[in-house]
Formats: C-alpha cells, sequence, structure tokens
C-alpha cells in the first residue's frame, strides 16, 4: 500500500509539473507560489517541491548511453537526447580513469557530434499511468551521436557529453586489451527483456540492473536482449524510453551496452535506432536491410566473435539469406577466435506456452539451423520467453541433443516443479559439435509459464521437433523474479552464473554452469573412460586427484573466479569457503572437470 501511495503522489506532481511547463515561463519559484499550498495535501506538495528542486536545464543532455561498435580495443560510441532546441553536441574525453570536471579544461579528445532533429515521437499511452498528459501527446527532441576511434587498448577514459551550455555528469569506459590474460579473463553481464510501461515495472528492472552491476562491477559491457519497453508499434511511448535510460543512468554512464532489437522494440518511429549508436553497415553493405539500421552487428572481444543478429524483419523477402551470408563473412574475418556467439530476441528453441508454437519461430528454425551448423556456433543467447532454460547442446541438422555433450548435471528438486520442470542444475556442456541455446528469464516483471512435457509432445504439429523435451539437458522453469547473468569468459572455459533479484533488490544464485569446447577423446568422456577421479576430502581438508598424473590442476568457484593453481594431486581447501567448486585436471591435450563440495 506504501509503494502505491508513493506512486500515486509522484505521479499527482508529475502531473502539475507538466501543467506548470504549458506556462509562459518567468521562473519556477515565480510559477509554484501561483498554486495555493493550501489546495494540496502535504505529501504531494513537498513531493511537487522536491521535484521542482530537481529540474534541470533545457540545455541538460538525457538518456545517455555508450554501445560497442566495432573494435572495442580501439573505439566507443555514445548517443543521446536533448530537448529540440540544442543543435549540436560534443564528446570530450580524457585518459584519465578518475577525471574531474577541471579536467575537462585540456581533455585529450573533442569529438562533435552527427545531430538530428527527431520530431513528434508519440509520448504516453494510458498505461503508462502518466496522470495529466493526453495520449495523443507528442514530443520532439535532437539526437546526438558520435564515435571515438584510435583509441588506445586496455585504457580506462573519463568523458561527458553536451556542450557549453550543458554538459552531463562525467561517466568512464575501459577499451578492450588485446590478449586478455589466459587466466583471469573477463565478464560481461547478460540481461533481456527489461520490457517495463510504469513505474512499478521500471522500478522492478532497475533494481535488477543494479544488482548485476553490484554483483559484476568490473563487468567490461552490458548485453541487452531486446525488448528494453513494452509498447510498440504505431502506440509506442518515448516516455517508457526516457523512464528506461533516467532509472539506470548511473549504470549506462559507466557500462557500454550491446543491445539486440526485440518486437517490442520495434515502432513506427524508430525510437530504437535514435537512441543508439551501434555498427549500421550491414544495411550500408546488403541489398537487402533491415528496417531499422544498426540491428545487425558484430564485434570481438577478447577469444569471442558475438554476432547480434535481428529476427524481427524475418519476413522481408531475401533477409535470411543475406543474413546468412552477413554471418559467413563475420566468422571468415575471424576465423581464429576461439567462440563464436549469436545473441538474438526471437527464440530458436523455447519451453513456454506463450512462444514455443509460435509460426516465426519455426520459420526462425528451419531457415538459420543449418547457418548455426555450418558456421558451428557455440553458444546462442536469446531472449523473448521470459523463462529460463538451458537447452543443448544441439545438432542443429537432426534438432536432437548432442551425445555424449553434457556431464555433471545434477539432480536438485522433483521434475514437474515451476522453479525447475526438469529437476536439474549446474553442468558442464561441451559444445564441440552443437549449439547451446540459452535464456535466463527476464530482467523485467512480465513472466510466462514452462510446459510440461506432454504438452510439447502435443504440439508437435506446430513446433516441429519431434523430441522437444529431451533438449532441455540443464534447470528449465520459472521463479516469477527477475534475473540476470554474469557471464565470465576465460582462455578455455565459458562460466555461466544466473541470479534472482527480490524485492529489496538483493541477488541469490540461481543456478550456474560452465560451457566448454573439447575434441572427442579429450574433456568430458576421457575422465569417465580414464577412470580420473576428483573429490574433496573434507577430513583432511584437501582436493584430491587420482589417476591421472596432472599438469595442471584449477579450482573456480561457480562464478568462474580462480581460487587455486596448482601441480600437485592435492591441494589444501584451508582458507576456502564451504560450498561447491569445479575443478579442471589437465595433462598434455587431456582436460578432465569435477565437481566438489567443501563441508
Amino acid at each position: 500500500m506504501e509503494k502505491k501511495c508513493y506512486s500515486f503522489m509522484r505521479t499527482a506532481a508529475v502531473a502539475v509539473l507538466f501543467s506548470l511547463s504549458a506556462m509562459p515561463q518567468t521562473s519556477v519559484a515565480q510559477d509554484i507560489p501561483a498554486l495555493k499550498q493550501s489546495d494540496y495535501t502535504v505529501p504531494t506538495w513537498t513531493l511537487l517541491r522536491k521535484a521542482v528542486s530537481e529540474l534541470t536545464s533545457s540545455a541538460q543532455p538525457y538518456s545517455i548511453n555508450m554501445t560497442v561498435n566495432g573494435d572495442p580495443c580501439t573505439r566507443m560510441a555514445f548517443a543521446w537526447f536533448t530537448n529540440p532546441t540544442m543543435k549540436t553536441g560534443k564528446v570530450q574525453i580524457v585518459a584519465n580513469a578518475d577525471a574531474k570536471e577541471s579536467d575537462f579544461a585540456t581533455p585529450t579528445l573533442t569529438l562533435d557530434a552527427t545531430s538530428s532533429d527527431v520530431k513528434d515521437l508519440n509520448y504516453v499511452i494510458a498505461k503508462n499511468g502518466v496522470a495529466g498528459i493526453e495520449t495523443d501527446t507528442k514530443m520532439s527532441y535532437t539526437s546526438h551521436k558520435a564515435l571515438a576511434e584510435n583509441l588506445t587498448p586496455g585504457t580506462t577514459y573519463s568523458y561527458r557529453v553536451g556542450n557549453e551550455d550543458g554538459w552531463s555528469e562525467i561517466g568512464h569506459f575501459t577499451t578492450a586489451q588485446r590478449q586478455y590474460d589466459v587466466k583471469e579473463g573477463y565478464s560481461f553481464i547478460y540481461i533481456t527483456d527489461t520490457q517495463a510501461q510504469t513505474d512499478e515495472m521500471f522500478d522492478v528492472s532497475q533494481k535488477t540492473v543494479h544488482a548485476a552491476q553490484k554483483m559484476v562491477p568490473n563487468a567490461k559491457f552490458v548485453l541487452c536482449n531486446g525488448d528494453l519497453v513494452e509498447t510498440s508499434g504505431s502506440s509506442n511511448s518515448e516516455w517508457e524510453w526516457e523512464q528506461w535510460f533516467s532509472t539506470m543512468q548511473d549504470v549506462w554512464m559507466n557500462y557500454p551496452l550491446v543491445v539486440a532489437q526485440g518486437n517490442h522494440d520495434t515502432s513506427t518511429n524508430s525510437n530504437f535506432a535514435w537512441h543508439f549508436n551501434t555498427d549500421a553497415s550491414f544495411n550500408a553493405e546488403s541489398a537487402v536491410k533491415t528496417k531499422m539500421e544498426g540491428t545487425v552487428y558484430s564485434f570481438v572481444y577478447g577469444d569471442i566473435l558475438f554476432m547480434v543478429i535481428n529476427y524481427e524483419d524475418y519476413a522481408t523477402d531475401g533477409y535470411f539469406a543475406a543474413l546468412a551470408d552477413w554471418m559467413k563473412k563475420q566468422v571468415e574475418a575471424n576465423s581464429t577466435v576461439k567462440w563464436r556467439i549469436a545473441t538474438f530476441h526471437k527464440n530458436m528453441f523455447t519451453g513456454s506456452g506463450s512462444h514455443q508454437d509460435d509460426s516465426d519461430g519455426k520459420k526462425v528454425r528451419e531457415a538459420m539451423l543449418p547457418v548455426f551448423d555450418e558456421l558451428k556456433i557455440d553458444i546462442a543467447l536469446q531472449g523473448h520467453d521470459h523463462i529460463y532454460e538451458v537447452v543443448g547442446p544441439v545438432n542443429n541438422v537432426t534438432k536432437t541433443l548432442v551425445d555424449g555433450a553434457v556431464e555433471h548435471v545434477e539432480t536438485v528438486d522433483p521434475s514437474g516443479v515451476r522453479e525447475n520442470m526438469t529437476g536439474k542444475a549446474g553442468g558442464i556442456f561441451n559444445v564441440n559439435e552443437g549449439t547451446l541455446y540459452f535464456l535466463n528469464n527476464s530482467a523485467g516483471k512480465k513472466k510466462y509459464e514452462p510446459r510440461n512435457e506432454t504438452t510439447m509432445i502435443n504440439s508437435i504439429g506446430k513446433h516441429d521437433v519431434e523430441n522437444y523435451w529431451g533438449l532441455f539437458s540443464g534447470k528449465f522453469g520459472q521463479t516469477g523474479e527477475p534475473t540476470f547473468s554474469n557471464v565470465k569468459v576465460t582462455s578455455d572455459t565459458i562460466f555461466i552464473s544466473t541470479y534472482t533479484v527480490n524485492d529489496s533488490g538483493n541477488a541469490s544464485l540461481f543456478d550456474s554452469f560452465k560451457v566448454i569446447k573439447e575434441n572427442k577423446g579429450t574433456g568430458l568422456n576421457a575422465a569417465s573412460e580414464q577412470k580420473v577421479k576428483i573429490y574433496g576430502d573434507n577430513a583432511q581438508k584437501r582436493i584430491v586427484v587420482e589417476g591421472i598424473e596432472p599438469e595442471s590442476v584449477v579450482v573456480y568457484s561457480t562464478n568462474g573466479d580462480i581460487i587455486a593453481n596448482s601441480t600437485s594431486k592435492t591441494i589444501s581447501t584451508v582458507g576456502m569457503s564451504q560450498g561447491l567448486y569445479i575443478v579442471k585436471v589437465t595433462r598434455k591435450n587431456d582436460s578432465y572437470y569435477g565437481k566438489v563440495m567443501l563441508n
């Protein structure tokens, strides 16, 4: 009741402010006394005065963000909005990790933005719950975009955007290193479907993103797999985009975004394209174009080729062929990179009653599975379906689970429980001969329900996947809570740990697993065939390796942090916390994995 009351009062204050904005502006101090305090409740009047004190100059930039655009070692892209009267903008960059305002008197780099008029965007719809603003209200803006190039790899910079009439707060970013330390690697945050429409929904998504920032403070970027907002099509809402940026602006000032277009981001006003400054070369080079520029792009970060794919234009003639051709060129140009990750919104495999039978999903599978097979895509990060699911590794030709590619999956719950339909958790997934399809639920309030095996079987005529249930090799279910994932990349392993976030904004581990890519005869199968044993001896406070003389033994936490590194068959656990650890043992070209529980 308290939250609803506060929301109502804030909306009332916003409504009064909006009515004030229509008055001739001499000064806000003169306008507020024109209202009688006696006509309003004390709480709403206080909120009004507070809101007025926080008003910013009409020259101030807002909806500010950075995006990966090209080589992240040397480039960083910027975009922001201003009121329509501000026709020019700049980015100032200082080669200083902790620059102060005075440092910008002599910036390392100043970029003039490309500034464009953005006229008459739909501002609100009724469901936004913004009282005092008519649903047919239009707002105009200036969009500013700039691209910094020739930056120094592995360097932390400070920046601000705007111009002499008004500058933003100071933000920070770090360019990628050319070669990451093979042991430490790097992390990024993966979220999808914040999909908010009201103050309450934006509060959920901002808590999720801030919890992710707290959990993974050294993340190199935030990957968001579409449906940032709810309202799409011709009845879109720029207010929703403003809230998406403003409620998380402190995060976006300091973490670059990798954004994919979702179906709810598709609008006649092209809000998504106005707000983000991503690589638009696909449309420049392809005969078949996306409806919004910058929704198909790639980049290499460390030892991963990321390909951001837009499936929303699937119905355009020749689009799948153009997309396949583009993907092949990206792989050919980066043939020495170890990992290939495709990230997109619309699912290729999924298990909810909301989207498993979708005809568009079936068309995407039919067109793109052969491409994924040919290009040996390792991991597909998905969105759209608002449930948690670990699918595969899938043989993209037969649409079946790759034999022998999954080990160390735990049985933790009775199957059929909403939170965990398979009763599985964790696991090690070898993607050498298939693709792991992963969806980490959603970072927002909106959720869908997982199907059971019988329902999937009964729907085979719609989805055309013979043993769909059999593809769900890990955890699969719905907690009802928003989620995010910490994806940690090392030289030979990708650790994915997913967290739920409660109403207080606190994160709890929901599931963690690891992805490897190793030839048959090594790794998972070799460990069982050669009877290599890896276990915890809690009485002697040690981890023991038997059946092999190791060249390396590495102990990882479930989120991928290295806890110990040795060449011995026994490793002391003194000082290690209680809990689950993953142990990797290597000898020559063989790798062996085990899970150890320390008590």
